[in-house]
């Protein structure tokens, strides 16, 4: 290694005797920590490097420190050649276990899984699978259930509580959620049973005795606390002034006094506390005359109407009686108790179908493991003990990321944990969505013992605190955030003197490396709310001027060489907490500038047009009969057919297109002829090879790669046809075989929501980046925006049905079923309140994570959109350390920022703009700030651009210019033929090359108006064709199908429709009942009758690409598809759309009256396959002309 180690550092790498945990803050070098301890055993001490397990959290951090540990040995072999053991060394390396722990269990299983009775040749499932199969599996369990269903049952309550009268979709999100969540546990049953008896309130008299309870009534003592220290510190501001002191003390003395009250009230009852919670807040006198201290009155009534709102919420949790809340659970317990039997119902079924297709998702690895490894109560087996004496030491990397079941893992094969080397940073740990547990982490560092205190056999900790990555000027800025903000309280965490990041790095001098913090005043009184700027848009133009000032020469940076170079684009970094809703603008400020940029491509992968092209080939090569996919092909930059090219082959032809495509090649056209050969070609032996193999042959013989790698973002397109192919070889290494298979596990990908991403990058390397902060762990960069700190936090996690904690249990809503009306329960409002805890202190970590990601020069940057007026908001709760209870009150991450920032001496301009007078005398700071409050003026239009002289023209120079614009016509007015809705109907008619001919017009001349014969007419001539079929389909529409085995069936079940008033007689008349039976005795009929669910006159309305019916319409514009389908059921295949048409056909035109009904039939289909996310394979037409069926 190219330094010496630090003393930290060191201690780490030799301390033996006992489990070492070591906290390793940002950029203090624990890789290099782990890469020196494995080393310094193998080399100082004889161990073979395939003696220790090592367990990383992905497979490229695997990778990577195999090979920084190969590195690591030939420098030693490079020192001492002859050292056979180092040689042996470099042979054994790359077999020692450095893996994911999901490798290692796979490993165990493989070894040991006859002992759970699992086959060695299990097959991993993947995500997309894995959903696919457990929503087939749960709807399966549903079924079952529903068939069983009594009055009564736990399921039946379950069922009420859950959908709360709706249909079961809510009910399957709930139960896929809890399942989810629970693999996170060693034992998920029993979890689930541990649970079920602590929901269960028996023998509990007070609902502060539950664990619910208590966290509710320790919340409200803290908050009792906090706001009477604060109403304490009102009661002082009246001493200011004798008036002030007359009229408010009183009221607020008064307060204070309930308020304490309230808090002593907390630790004894909940009914007691529930008697106080309501806080009185006396009218305040009036101050007669002028008050000397305008400014204290101002701040005692901020703070009095602070606490006023908070103590009101507060009240809200005791607004019932304990006896009404242990009621509530009693009668909530048991839709509880059948949602947990429902979950283990569903978690066996889905068990027994794995097993049966000999699968294991990535959640049964860890389980098996730890079934193997270790019993119910956590000691460990004989098969850990045997695995374990195979380890000198287990090392386990990026800890603070564990769960339960891997930490159980970790346990039971470590010797009780004697010979577990643990290191992490729970600063860093922002994967709770991902189940990680920080916790865990926590434990172990407030149990173990220091380094240098603990004797033989201890755990000890060791904290890594100097960091190697940035600049001072970083460094202390985020010491000094952290330190005023992070506390066990807030964030878990104390950030105390030990966790401060202390400089280790070495760095040019320079300047302008100050910490800047930009609040931008988006207010604009002037404006109306619908002519304002989007304040992302506003933020983003200002970042995009700020990083041209930077490029233009203000900013060096260091060369890596002990020199300072100018800073480039590729260097800078935007760090954004959800880049997706706000990208477009950052990207649009950004090209404003002229500035490239990069970041990772939102696209979702199947909507890629290459990966469509090579989809649509491996569809015709299946089978060339589909319109759409051979089309596709044949419109793609491969073949290049035009518009009026398909168009023209589809003309008179009738049938499929394919069959269009013959008939031209047979009539001399070269195209179709050279098509045809070549989709011969590939379909030649395509049944012999494998999936991956054959979409390989159709890369290199139609020149995929090189076509689309030659487009603008060439390398990305290639990239997402390379993962095309790998998707195929993953598929067929997991024993399947087979196009049609490919194509079917592809489907069934897409069917069940799983979003594959794009690879590659959007955008031009070496611009700047543009990335989520999840995404920028583990990366640096010389120069950092933090952007959108305004962003509110998302608590939707607190408002889904029923929640749901590792330790509190699940908090359910409870349903009055008589009003319907959904109630918060005790559970509930106790796990919302710690999810919300928690969920505050993830984003804090994300906070810390972000900041630590600059070298050099670290920017924030913050709106408000109400001006001055956000900050007279916060000044009340401004103090150095801030008070958890006023962050906790905060919405965003700049909030924070500003409490703690407003008090550093650079903050005047804010603390002015606040009406806050704050003493900045006292040190602590760190290096300075630079702090500034601008106006947003100008930042809502784009940058001008340096104005060009224009040169006159000599004379008769300038006619071609005068003429051509003359001849300009406006580029977008095929757009104003695009209509906003459109209906299925006016599809009729339309073939697909119509709808692809770039001179598509509307679907039809607007319709006429027709005036209906009136009554006394229709009496006397009879109903119009038109009024006839109407009465057709409103019989069908309205008649009991159950009652249509017979003519005199069909006739009593007419005449009911005109007693019950839903036909007319005359329309009566006009329904002729064998017409009727001929339908119902058919094939297709009697399908309708046996089908599971059948739906008539579904209505929808869905958003549609334009494009799709207009290609001259850009690919962003939206046209409304409605439209009302005559009839649809479904069958175990999937789904059929029928339409009823009583139009006068013959055996002759029949079939191209048919066509023309065509893209009314697709449109149709594709509202049921998007609605209901069910594939369509049939499209029926039944002519009651003819009594006869025609499929499309």
């Amino acid at each position: 290694m190219a330094f010496a180690l630090t003393a930290e550092q060191a201690a780490a790498v030799s301390n033996r005797g006992g489990g070492l945990l070591v906290s390793a803050a940002a950029g203090s070098g624990k890789t290099r920590v782990l890469v020196e301890r494995l080393l310094a055993r193998v080399a100082d001490e004889g161990r073979d490097v395939d003696e220790f397990l090592i367990i990383t959290y992905t497979r490229a951090a695997a990778a990577q420190l195999r090979a920084r540990i190969a590195e690591g040995l030939g420098e030693r072999l490079g020192r001492s050649p002859a050292d056979r053991h180092l040689r042996r060394q470099a042979i054994l390396i790359y077999k020692a276990q450095i893996s994911t722990v999901h490798a290692f269990c796979a490993a165990l299983l493989r070894e040991c899984g006859h002992l759970l009775d699992l086959a060695p040749d299990f097959r991993l499932c993947e995500e997309g699978e894995a959903r696919s199969l457990m929503l087939q599996t749960l709807n399966d369990v549903l079924d079952g259930r529903y068939e069983g269903l009594e009055a009564g049952s736990d399921f039946s309550l379950l069922v009420d509580t859950m959908s709360a009268g709706r249909d079961d979709s809510r009910l399957v999100d709930i139960v896929l959620d809890i399942f989810h969540r629970i693999q996170s546990h060693p034992h998920p049953s029993l979890w689930l049973a541990e649970q079920e008896a602590a929901f269960r309130p028996d023998g509990i008299a007070d609902a502060g005795e539950t664990v619910w309870g208590k966290l509710l009534l320790n919340h409200a003592r803290r908050q009792a606390d906090y706001w009477r220290d604060r109403m304490s510190h009102a009661l002082e501001l009246t001493a200011l002034d004798s008036k002030l002191s007359g009229a408010y003390a009183p009221s607020l003395a008064g307060t204070i006094d309930a308020l304490s009250a309230f808090s002593a009230a907390t630790g004894e009852s909940w009914n007691k506390a529930a008697a106080c919670a309501a806080i009185p807040f006396p009218r305040l006198g009036q101050v007669r005359g002028d008050c000397e201290a305008p400014d204290a009155q101002e701040r005692i009534k901020a703070i009095r109407n602070k606490c006023k709102k908070r103590m009101e919420k507060i009240a809200e949790f005791f607004r019932n009686s304990s006896k009404d809340l242990l009621e509530d659970m009693r009668a909530v317990y048991p839709a509880v108790r059948g949602l947990f039997a429902l979950t283990k119902d569903f978690s066996a079924a889905y068990a027994a179908e794995k097993k049966r297709r000999g699968l294991l998702d990535f959640s049964d690895l860890e389980h098996f493991a730890v079934t193997l490894l270790a019993g119910e109560d956590g000691a460990p087996t004989d098969l850990a003990r045997q695995w374990g004496s195979r380890y000198t030491e287990i090392m386990v990397d990026e800890f603070q990321d564990t769960n339960e079941v891997q930490n159980a893992i970790f346990t039971a094969l470590s010797r009780n944990g004697s010979n577990l080397f643990l290191v992490g940073d729970v600063k860093q740990s922002i994967y709770r969505f991902r189940l990680a547990d920080p916790t865990i982490f926590l434990s172990k560092y407030r149990t173990f013992r220091q380094i240098d205190e603990a004797a033989e056999g201890e755990d000890r900790y060791l904290i890594l605190s100097q960091n190697f990555r940035s600049r001072p000027e970083v460094l202390d800025s985020v010491n000094f955030l952290f330190s005023n903000i992070m506390s066990t309280e807030f964030g878990e965490l104390d950030y105390t003197k030990e966790h401060m990041l202390r400089p280790g790095g070495s760095f040019p001098e320079g300047s302008g490396y100050e910490t800047e913090l930009d609040v931008l005043d988006c207010s604009a009184p002037e404006k109306a709310e619908a002519g304002r700027t989007d304040k992302n848009l506003i933020e983003a133009r200002f970042v995009a001027g700020r990083i041209r000032q930077l490029l233009s020469g203000e900013l060096r940076v260091s060369d890596g060489e002990g020199g300072l170079r100018p800073v480039r684009m590729g260097d800078i970094a935007i760090l954004l907490r959800s880049p997706g809703p706000v990208l477009q603008h950052y990207v649009r400020a950004l090209t404003e500038q002229g500035l490239s940029w990069q970041a990772e491509s939102a696209e979702d992968f199947f909507a890629a047009t290459e990966v469509s092209v090579a989809l649509s080939l491996l569809q015709i090569v299946d089978n060339p009969r589909q319109d759409v996919p051979l089309i596709s092909a044949l419109r793609s930059p491969v073949y290049g057919f035009t518009a009026d090219r398909l168009a023209e082959l589809r003309t008179g032809c009738d049938g499929d297109f394919y069959s269009a495509l013959v008939r031209a090649a047979e009539c001399g056209g070269q195209d179709c002829k050279a098509f045809l050969d070549e989709l011969r070609q590939l379909r030649l032996g395509a049944g012999e090879k494998s999936s991956h193999q054959l979409i390989w042959h159709i890369y290199d013989r139609t020149h995929l790669l090189g076509i689309f790698g030659a487009m603008p973002g060439g390398e990305e397109r290639r990239g997402n046809l390379l993962t095309l192919y790998e998707l195929a070889r993953r598929f067929e290494d997991a024993g399947h075989r087979g196009l049609f298979g490919f194509l079917a596990h592809l489907t069934r990908l897409r069917d069940s929501g799983v979003r594959l991403a794009s690879a590659g990058k959007a955008g031009q390397a070496g611009g700047v980046s543009v990335m989520s902060i999840h995404r920028s762990k583990g990366l640096e960069f010389p120069v950092v925006f933090l952007c959108g700190l305004a962003r509110r936090f998302n608590r939707e996690d607190m408002q889904k049905p029923i929640l749901f904690h590792p330790k509190l249990g699940v908090g359910p809503k409870g349903l009055d079923s008589e009003r319907m009306v959904e109630y918060t329960t005790l559970p509930r409002m106790a796990v919302a309140k710690q999810l919300e805890a928690e969920m505050m202190a993830e984003e804090l970590r994300l906070l810390y994570v972000a900041m630590t990601r600059a070298r050099e020069k670290l920017i924030l940057t913050h709106t408000i959109a109400q001006g001055a007026g956000d900050l007279r908001l916060l000044r009340e709760d401004v103090d150095i350390p801030v008070e958890p209870q006023a962050l906790s009150s905060c919405s965003c991450m700049g909030q924070w920022l500003l409490l703690a920032a407003m008090n550093r001496p650079e903050a005047g301009a804010l603390r002015q703009a606040a009406g806050l007078w704050q003493d900045t005398s006292g040190g602590g700071f760190g290096k300075a700030w630079d702090i500034r409050l601008l106006s947003c003026a100008g930042l809502d239009c784009a940058p001008s651009k340096p104005e060009e002289r224009a040169e006159v023209p000599a004379e008769g120079e300038g006619d071609d210019m005068l003429a051509s614009c003359l001849a300009w016509s406006y580029p977008y007015a095929a757009l104003a033929e695009v209509p906003s809705k459109l209906t299925a109907t006016q599809l009729k008619g339309r073939f697909v090359d119509q709808e692809a001919a770039q001179e598509a017009k509307r679907p039809g001349p607007p319709a006429e108006t027709l005036f209906h014969r009136p009554r006394f007419a229709a009496e006397e001539l009879g109903l119009t064709a038109a009024q006839k079929g109407t009465a057709l389909h409103l019989a069908l529409q309205t008649m009991n199908f159950e009652k249509t085995d017979t003519s005199r069936a069909i006739s009593e079940e007419i005449d009911r429709l005109v007693s019950r008033t839903l036909i007319s007689p005359l329309q009566r008349e006009a329904v002729d009942p064998n017409r009727l039976l001929a339908f119902f005795t058919s094939d297709l009929g009697r399908a309708v009758k046996a089908s599971a669910k059948l739906r008539r006159e579904f209505k929808f309305s869905l958003l549609v690409p334009a494009s799709d019916y207009y290609p001259c319409a850009p690919r962003e514009e939206r046209v409304l598809l409605q439209g009302v389908i005559d009839c649809w059921f479904e069958t175990l295949d999937g789904l059929t759309v029928l339409d009823f048409k009583t139009d006068r056909v013959t055996e002759k035109t029949v079939r191209k009256r048919a066509m023309e009904y065509r893209p009314q039939l697709a449109a149709y289909s594709r509202a049921l396959e998007e609605i209901t996310g069910k594939p369509v394979i049939r499209r029926v037409l039944w002519f009651f002309a003819l009594d006869s069926a025609v499929e499309l």
